[in-house]
């Protein structure tokens, strides 16, 4: 058989493809800024006046606001997975590696203070990804279940419970100005609760020092 050569791609449609995409990373941007700033008060031409393009341009990406703030607040949270994953990057502790990016997400008020107070503005939009946003969670804790150092009936059941205690306690970082790290470490305690493990390993797995969070 011949080998089909491939068509270059027109330099105009590369062009057009680069703008495209800068457009899109920078309305998720500017989303992001907007609403940790106006809450429900934002409005498509704030995002777009903050993003630098037409009101139009907008809408030739996402069908309406809430369709935007949503893969905004999705954006946001991968971009801090891949950020929260390089603190148990060289780590060959399983439990670790679940435990840290737990430790470090009960505290997003304390570093990533927008997306924290997006998170509380916007639940209800959040609510309705929260799938997409526990996948890797759920993800883990069935890995750890098949190694057998976790023993589960339902993995996907807890996930999802543990998945609203911290994310509570993020909530509770943000509207009440007296929790303090003590409050953030007990959510974790009460969710390795959940996965079955001792009060002293929960203990020991939630006392270690964190890596500096900045």
């Amino acid at each position: 058989m011949g080998t089909r050569t491939k068509k270059p791609t027109p330099p105009e449609l590369g062009r057009k493809g680069a703008s495209v995409l800068r457009n899109r990373a920078a309305l998720l941007k500017a989303t992001q800024e907007i609403l940790a700033v106006k809450g429900h008060a934002t409005t498509v031409e704030d995002i777009a006046a903050h993003a630098d393009v037409a009101v139009s341009t907008v809408y030739k990406h996402y069908k309406d606001k809430d369709a935007l703030i949503a893969a905004s607040i999705m954006t946001a949270f991968q971009e801090w997975e891949l950020w929260a994953e390089s603190f148990v990057a060289d780590s060959s502790d399983p439990l670790e590696q679940l435990v840290i990016p737990m430790r470090v997400f009960v505290r997003l008020h304390q570093t990533h203070p927008h997306h924290a107070r997006t998170l509380v503005n916007f639940f209800d939009v959040t609510a309705k990804i929260v799938p997409q946003l526990q996948e890797k969670l759920s993800s883990h804790i069935k890995a750890l279940c098949k190694a057998g150092i976790l023993n589960l009936e339902n993995p996907a059941f807890i996930a999802k419970s543990l998945h609203a205690v911290l994310t509570f306690a993020v909530i509770n970082q943000v509207i009440d100005p007296k929790s303090t790290v003590k409050d953030c470490d007990e959510a974790v305690r009460i969710a390795l609760g959940m996965l079955g493990l001792s009060p002293a390993k929960a203990n020991k797995l939630v006392s270690k020092p964190l890596p500096s969070l900045k």
